[in-house]
C-alpha cells in the first residue's frame, strides 16, 4: 500500500522525491473527486438551466474600486502560510519530510519568507484592483446562475464535509478520543463518510435556501456527481490501505507449513 505519492513514485519509478511525502494517497484522490464532481456538477446545472429548471439571481456589485482592507488582509495571510509553510521546505531540507504531519502542525517554518510571500500576495491583490479602478466605482446588477455558483458550493462541500466526517469519527470512537484527543484531532485518517455527506448536506441546503434556487432540482443534479465522486474516493482508500479489506476470516485455518 502506498500511504503517500513518495511510495508510489519509489515504487513505479524507482524515484525518490522527498516533497511528494506530503501528498498523502487518500488526499490526493479525494482532491481528485471533488474536482471531478465539480466539473460534472457544472455541466448538469447548465443542463438543468437551459431546460427551465434553473432561474438567475441577480446581485449588485461595486464595480472599480480599489482592494479592500479584508482582502489584502487574506491574502497576506495566504501568502505568509504558503512561504512560511511549503518554501520553507527548500530551506530546512529532507529533515522536514521525514515527519511530514509533525512539521505541518509544529511551529517550524521560515518568518521571513512567510513576511515576504504575504507582501508579495497582498501587493499582487492590490495591483490588479488598481489595473481595475475607475474615478468613479459603479454599482452594477449581475445575474448569477447555479452553475456560476459550483466553486462555492464545492468548497462549501469540502470544508464542512471534512469537519463532519472528522467530527462523526470522533463520537463513533469517544473513549479512545479522551485518551489521546490532540492524536484524533490532527491525525490525517479517521474520516466517516456519512458523518461528512449528513453535514455537508445540511451546509448546502441552508446555503441553497439563502441564495433561492431549488433544493429538489440541485439534489437531483448532485447525485451522479455524488456517486462518482464516492468511487473515487474509494480508490483512495484502497491505495492507500485505509481499513476497506473486512473482517478477518477466523474460519481460515493453515497448517504449520502456512500451505
Amino acid at each position: 500500500m502506498y500511504p503517500n505519492l513518495y511510495y508510489v513514485f519509489e515504487d513505479f519509478f524507482g524515484v525518490k522525491i522527498g516533497f511528494l511525502r506530503f501528498i498523502n494517497s487518500f488526499g490526493f484522490f479525494v482532491a481528485i473527486a471533488f474536482l471531478v464532481a465539480a466539473g460534472l456538477l457544472s455541466k448538469e446545472l447548465r443542463r438543468k438551466a437551459s431546460e427551465g429548471h434553473f432561474k438567475p439571481t441577480e446581485r449588485k456589485l461595486v464595480v472599480g474600486g480599489p482592494a479592500t482592507t479584508s482582502e489584502l488582509v487574506i491574502n497576506f495571510l495566504l501568502g505568509f502560510l504558503f512561504g512560511f509553510k511549503i518554501l520553507a521546505l527548500f530551506i530546512i531540507g529532507t529533515d522536514a519530510v521525514q515527519d511530514p504531519q509533525a512539521y505541518i502542525f509544529s511551529g517550524r517554518g521560515s518568518l521571513w519568507l512567510g513576511l515576504l510571500t504575504g507582501g508579495l500576495f497582498a501587493w499582487m491583490k492590490w495591483r490588479e484592483r488598481k489595473k481595475q479602478q475607475l474615478k468613479n466605482p459603479e454599482e452594477r446588477v449581475v445575474r448569477i446562475w447555479p452553475h456560476d455558483r459550483v466553486g462555492e458550493i464545492t468548497v462549501i462541500a469540502l470544508i464542512v464535509g471534512l469537519l463532519g466526517a472528522k467530527l462523526f469519527d470522533i463520537f463513533e470512537n469517544w473513549s479512545d478520543f479522551l485518551k489521546h484527543p490532540s492524536d484524533y484531532i490532527f491525525s490525517g485518517g479517521g474520516l466517516t463518510f456519512y458523518g461528512g455527506l449528513i453535514c455537508a448536506g445540511i451546509a448546502i441546503i441552508y446555503y441553497t435556501k439563502k441564495n433561492k434556487f431549488s433544493i429538489r432540482q440541485l439534489a437531483d443534479a448532485i447525485a451522479p456527481s455524488l456517486m462518482i465522486a464516492y468511487a473515487i474516493g474509494r480508490i483512495g482508500c484502497q491505495t492507500a490501505g485505509d481499513g476497506d479489506w473486512g473482517i478477518y476470516n477466523t474460519a481460515y485455518k493453515v497448517d504449520s507449513n502456512n500451505e
